[in-house]
């Protein structure tokens, strides 16, 4: 029997794993038919805005820190 460095032999790790593994394939669906919503593209844009205001007002603060440390 081949064993690893913990001491588990190699039948015994294959078996759990495909204790775990086999049930979560059996449950899946075969095809699994999806959309993607029409809100979503505007979800996606808005975060992009969001993160460009927020970044832009956050280097905004971190380069007034900087520039009232020099005076």
């Amino acid at each position: 029997m081949i064993k690893n460095t913990n001491g588990k032999s190699a039948f015994l790790i294959l078996t759990k794993v495909l204790l775990l593994w086999l049930p979560l394939v059996l449950a899946s669906p075969s095809k699994a038919f999806g959309y993607i919503d029409p809100g979503a593209g505007t979800f996606v844009y808005q975060t992009a805005y969001a993160m460009l205001l927020g970044g832009t007002f956050y280097l905004r603060r971190m380069l007034d820190r900087v520039w009232r440390k020099r005076k």
